[in-house]
């Protein structure tokens, strides 16, 4: 049996600090993903990211008025396209 260690403590003290480094990444990733409604899962090691689909107030507001720009011009099909994809958007979203 040898007496060599397997590393230094150097070695071993800078995995402790890259390990530290590591957490904290993770944990400012996920009050991240918690501040934009997402959904964080783990599933056989894999982590997926989710976003809900919610919209604030002013993103419905300025949706709602986008709407209302396409629809003053309901003669253009262009315009009526655009018009009906936003408002399945609003009702995808409620």
């Amino acid at each position: 049996m040898s007496d060599t260690p397997i590393m230094s403590w150097e070695q071993a003290d800078q995995i402790i600090k890259d390990q530290r480094a590591e957490i904290e990444r993770l944990r400012e990733a996920i009050r991240r993903l918690a501040d934009q409604d997402a959904t964080l899962s783990v599933r056989d090691g894999n982590v997926t990211v989710e976003m809900d689909a919610t919209l604030t107030d002013a993103e419905r507001e300025a949706i709602e008025t986008a709407m209302n720009a396409y629809g003053e011009h309901n003669d253009d099909p262009e315009c009526e396209t655009i018009e009906a994809a936003l408002w399945g958007l609003l009702d995808r979203t409620k």
